[in-house]
């Protein structure tokens, strides 16, 4: 958006915008790509070993309303510390994205009450994010228009700020759930040297011989298929010989 010429009426009563050129935009978003890569890669996972993956959620979503409350308030900072105070908030802003996604992703991964339901909740969960980001620009633009007609150009984000402090509130209520090992796992884990049956649910598997059973499968397929009896009793071997000799 262009500048304003319009003398601000605070505390909210102000428009105007930083007048960036389309190249200035296109470089602040490849560095704010950039940026997030590295807290999603290298800082998350240092924090959120040291913090939990609640603690680490709630220290981002607690710092949202404060972010959105403040960013069209930028448009007012001086112009020689306008760019400074742009990255500040970009910093801000890809940090938290991401510290909070991984640590829902975790935590939704950890508080299902079966390996049988996870693509359930992961695809309900997808299903309402896609949902939101549909959602939300459209009324977000709609509160842009409202809030430029009546001089205040922060409406958008005051309202994403009352939002982030209803999520604020709900995280403090919320608990951490460990992994849980299934009565499958327990299962698999004291019947070691039990003779092996010579089939099992598919659904009861590990989830990490999933990608074993897979392997076999596509390098032995004219001994047996993904799930049959004979697959499953040797990757329930080659599980029962790597503990062994990691016992050793």
């Amino acid at each position: 958006m262009p500048e304003s010429d319009t003398t601000p009426s605070l505390p909210f009563k102000f428009i105007g915008g930083f007048a960036l050129s389309t190249k200035s935009i296109g470089g602040i978003l490849a560095v704010q790509g950039f940026i997030q890569m590295i807290a999603t890669m290298v800082v998350f996972p240092i924090v959120s070993r040291k913090f939990g993956s609640l603690m680490t959620y709630r220290m981002v979503v607690i710092s949202y309303p404060l972010l959105y409350f403040a960013v069209p308030y930028l448009t007012l900072v001086p112009v020689a510390w306008r760019m400074p105070a742009i990255w500040a908030v970009i910093v801000w802003k890809v940090t938290a994205q991401a510290f909070a996604f991984p640590s829902t992703n975790i935590m939704l991964a950890n508080s299902a009450p079966s390996t049988k339901v996870l693509g359930t909740l992961n695809g309900v969960a997808s299903s309402a994010a896609s949902g939101c980001r549909a959602f939300g620009p459209t009324v977000s633009g709609m509160l842009q228009s409202a809030g430029l007609s009546i001089g205040a150009l922060g409406l958008p984000w005051w309202m994403n700020a009352l939002i982030a402090c209803t999520g604020a509130i709900l995280s403090l209520f919320m608990v951490e759930e460990k992994r849980r090992t299934f009565e499958s796992e327990k299962t698999a884990e004291h019947d070691e040297d039990r003779p092996l049956p010579l089939a099992l649910d598919a659904n009861e598997i590990d989830p990490a011989l999933v990608a074993a059973e897979s392997l076999n499968a596509s390098s032995e397929s004219h001994l047996a298929t993904p799930g049959s009896p004979l697959l499953t009793r040797m990757s329930l071997d080659i599980r029962r010989n790597v503990r062994r000799d990691s016992k050793t």
